[in-house]
């Protein structure tokens, strides 16, 4: 059995392998991998960059622009930052369709694309591109990296196995909850990186935020990666990780780590109601033809609801979302013609409130769970309380 420490150490050697980072130009602090408004700075740098050109702002030093303001000095004076912005070559004029909509190029990174050839059962279109636009490709390739970490992980684990056609297996509770735990890392990586504003965030509120927000984005990576590999109707089979699968029929296998299950039928049935919600959602994916690039919208969507139901970073979300939306309206655009274009974006947005419904369905069937047995290993045991704790503090 891998250890959970393993797991950490490993999945912080997969995301700087698929992220391909050297450090910013600008703190010399983060390590970056895009190029910001014509040079190769951090996520943080490009978003005060940003924002003090969006909104004007002007500042002064006391110091004669002599400050340090790399490593953890950055934001030790904002005048010498900006200064040294324009010093490492950024410049609002670089962005070719205006502030914000920059196109995105990757520094150094041959492994974005996949480097292995894994073909899924049934297997939709590659997985798009959008290089015209800045913010909408940025928060797919942190899509991307996610996915990608799942199947270097199982590479990592399964080194006998080819991804050619591979035959998923039955997955277990207990692996389960220590994959589980690996995505937990890699989902907040991929927010620090590809989701702004989460890189401007103090620790506590990072915390909060990724704590309410995972079980949304990964059950809904989950179903996008059911309809993937499992997409006929009749199939039950549903997709846990990248490599793994759990269906009505293997619920004495997934639960057999839970040994004083009381009242076996009843639980099974409950979990079995969980899981066709899951499916439901995943042939619906199918229906509307959901791509890679929708799934990153609605994923971000995800997240700025829960930075803006604890009123954080308000400003900039507002600012990333006016952009995301006005890039993405352009995308559907181009892509199904003006009059298809809303009903595309209103199935899109239909989702989202089929994952809340889900998410609420899972939390019922974590406590429920604690009911029927006594050894219930439940990974997210005292989170739902520390979100309380959290959340009486911030409204405070």
């Amino acid at each position: 059995m891998i250890s959970e420490k393993y797991l950490i150490n490993i999945a912080g050697i997969i995301l700087r392998f698929l992220m391909g980072t050297k450090p910013c130009d600008v703190c010399c602090l983060d390590e970056v991998q895009y190029m910001h408004f014509g040079a190769p700075v951090c996520s943080a740098c490009s978003a005060f960059f940003r924002r003090s050109i969006a909104e004007s702002k002007t500042y002064k030093c006391g110091k004669g622009y002599k400050c340090n303001v790399t490593k953890e000095l950055r934001n030790s004076c904002r005048a010498c930052r900006l200064k040294r912005c324009y010093d490492v070559g950024m410049c609002a004029e670089k962005d070719e369709n205006g502030l914000f909509a920059q196109d995105c190029q990757i520094i150094n990174n041959p492994s974005t694309t996949s480097t292995n050839n894994a073909q899924p059962i049934e297997k939709k279109p590659e997985m798009e591109s959008s290089s015209q636009t800045f913010i909408l490709n940025k928060i797919l390739q942190g899509l991307k990296a996610y996915l990608n970490a799942q199947k270097t992980l199982y590479v990592v684990e399964h080194p006998d196995k080819t991804l050619n056609n591979l035959e998923f297996e039955i997955d277990t509770k207990t692996e389960w909850n220590r994959i589980e735990r690996y995505c937990i890392f890699v989902l907040n990586s991929v927010l620090n990186e590809y989701f702004e504003p989460y890189n401007l965030m103090q620790e506590s509120q990072k915390r909060l935020i990724v704590k309410n927000v995972f079980t949304k984005i990964i059950f809904l990576i989950k179903c996008y990666q059911t309809s993937i590999y499992y997409p006929d109707p009749e199939d039950n089979r549903l997709v846990t990780h990248y490599g793994f699968y759990v269906s009505y029929e293997t619920n004495d296998y997934f639960f057999r780590s839970e040994v004083t299950i009381k009242n076996v039928e009843d639980f099974y049935r409950l979990h079995n109601q969980y899981l066709g919600e899951k499916r439901a959602i995943a042939m619906k994916i199918n229906k509307y033809g959901i791509r890679d690039i929708d799934l990153a919208v609605l994923c971000y969507l995800i997240f700025s609801q829960e930075c803006e139901k604890h009123s954080l970073c308000n400003s900039e979300i507002e600012i990333v979302k006016g952009f995301l939306f006005e890039e993405y309206h352009k995308n559907l655009i181009n892509t199904y013609g003006f009059e298809k274009s809303g009903v595309k974006f209103a199935n899109v947005l239909c989702l989202l409130n089929d994952i809340t419904e889900l998410q609420l369905l899972v939390y019922e069937f974590r406590m429920i769970g604690k009911v029927f047995t006594t050894d219930f290993v439940d990974i997210w045991d005292g989170l739902l309380l520390d979100n309380i704790a959290m959340e009486t503090n911030v409204s405070h």
